[in-house]
């Protein structure tokens, strides 16, 4: 297992995903509530007791959660704005054995996977964009770190995988959001 999980506040599902990165790079970070807010955190009024510090109004069109698609609030700008040693490419890839490939040679790196959560797991209570942790392949498997609070290290299929990145679709940022050490 790469993560320590950190479980997820209501909305930061990337937050928690960033943050376990930044701890398993050994990277001091003031915690996902932070973290969320540098990423252009926005929930529904009444979560606005949840957080110490949070934006509230209109659901967004991407949703409520991290603004990450707007410039101000990438995972770039996050790190340029902490001076942090990492950079992120965005990556939307809907064929499978590419996908496989492209998370065999990622594995050194981090890469987190945005799709949708209710295909993820077969929940129809869950129709929402979610952000995971890719950990490994194993057989025809991808297992994930999720932050969720009642999953931890999840076995998905990879079929499935692929299927909740596409009906999340590229328009909605689904796909692998690949972290990697900035080189010089």
């Amino acid at each position: 297992m790469k993560y320590k999980k950190v479980t997820q506040k209501p909305y930061c599902c990337t937050a928690a995903c960033l943050e376990m990165i930044l701890n398993r790079n050994n990277i001091p970070n003031n915690g996902q509530e932070d973290i969320a807010y540098d990423l252009g955190l926005i929930v529904p009024e009444d979560y606005s007791d949840k957080f110490k510090k949070v934006r509230t109004g209109p659901k967004p069109i991407a949703g409520y959660g991290t603004q990450i698609q707007e410039e101000k609030y990438s995972i770039n700008h996050f790190f340029k704005m902490h001076n942090i040693s990492l950079i992120e490419e965005y990556h939307y890839i809907d064929d499978e054995k590419e996908a496989v490939e492209f998370l065999k040679e990622s594995e050194e790196n981090d890469v987190i996977i945005c799709a949708n959560c209710s295909k993820l797991y077969d929940s129809l209570n869950e129709d929402y964009g979610h952000m995971v942790l890719f950990d490994h392949i194993e057989e025809d498997n991808i297992v994930v770190q999720d932050p969720e609070v009642m999953r931890n290290l999840e076995k998905i299929k990879i079929s499935k995988v692929m299927e909740a990145i596409k009906y999340h679709g590229e328009e909605n940022a689904a796909g692998f959001w690949l972290i990697k050490r900035l080189t010089k």
